[in-house]
């Protein structure tokens, strides 16, 4: 049969099959991506034709749609740290907590009774951290850190005055420390973050978290005017080494984590009417070439980027 033909019955047989698909409630872009040799070269087949008819997603992007049991059946318990309503709680916390103490949300952020409801929330969610902890969702080190970050929150909040306040005029004034505040936050972070980059499992939505701050004091750390705030050469030695080590296990746990490539180009129909071999090749060639790029910028730690300067002063 001539080559042309061969084509023809590829896409009519390719655009009948992702019809079936469709009726079905079918990712057609995954299952494209799947199964045998003949399969995948069939429905691409097909779905270059609907593409280029303006009829079908040009990747395989679509988002599953999952429910979580924890989500339909509160007495379920949760297989996964995502599906936990307790660590939904710590998120809904953490973001409230960090808009009012950074000041975004102004002076007076909340009256009495809302600046009560807040530190409810963020005790509960210090709450949820070991309760995770106790489940095996989240480990050791993870609850530790999350604990430390939401303390920190903690304070943040207290610091700010209700509005049944507004008419004070008696003002505690803070001496400013920068470098002596984060030598202190990373001594106390040290030991639990070296244990993290040598855990066995590492919860990437929780690293994105209580690495922020992390980054932050060690970039604090490494500028030369912070470090003159140290009175003595002892004091300064000591707050290099602890950034040092901070900085060596932070590495260590960025190394670990690589978020794994979640869509694949569909391949054009000249291409799929390549040898097996030579389209074998060329697919794990670029799935290699995600995967690298996806180690030079993990995702998971991209709200870190926010202070980055500070970052690129640190290394």
């Amino acid at each position: 049969m001539p080559q042309r033909a061969v084509n023809v019955v590829l896409i009519v047989a390719g655009v009948a099959t992702l019809a079936l698909l469709a009726v079905l409630g079918v990712d057609l872009a995954r299952a494209a991506n799947r199964g045998p040799r003949w399969k995948q070269r069939m429905l691409g087949a097909g779905l270059v034709l609907l593409m280029a008819m303006g009829f079908a997603p040009a990747a395989g992007c679509t988002p599953e749609k999952v429910t979580p049991a924890a989500f339909v059946d509160p007495a379920t318990p949760a297989k996964n740290l995502s599906e936990s309503k307790g660590w939904q709680r710590i998120l809904a916390a953490w973001k409230e907590a960090e808009e009012i103490a950074s000041g975004k949300r102004g002076q007076y952020p909340f009256d009495k009774k809302g600046q009560k409801k807040v530190l409810e929330n963020l005790k509960q969610a210090e709450g949820d951290a070991a309760e995770l902890q106790k489940a095996n969702l989240i480990s050791e080190p993870e609850a530790g850190l999350l604990l430390k970050d939401l303390g920190t929150l903690t304070t943040g909040v207290q610091a700010k005055l209700p509005t049944e306040m507004q008419m004070t005029t008696c003002y505690k004034m803070m001496p400013m420390q920068p470098s002596h505040d984060s030598f202190q936050r990373l001594s106390g972070r040290l030991p639990l973050l070296e244990k993290l980059a040598a855990a066995e499992t590492i919860h990437p939505e929780v690293v994105e978290k209580v690495l922020v701050s992390i980054v932050a004091d060690i970039a604090t750390l490494a500028k030369e005017e912070s470090l003159k705030e140290f009175a003595t050469a002892e004091e300064r030695q000591a707050a290099e080494k602890t950034r040092d080590a901070a900085k060596a296990a932070v590495k260590r746990i960025r190394e670990r984590i690589v978020p794994q490539p979640t869509c694949y180009l569909i391949p054009m129909l000249p291409q799929m009417m390549k040898p097996d071999s030579e389209q074998s090749r060329e697919r794990q060639e670029s799935l290699e070439r995600f995967a690298a790029a996806d180690t030079l910028r993990p995702d998971v730690l991209h709200k870190a980027a926010a202070n980055a300067q500070g970052e690129q002063d640190a290394s």
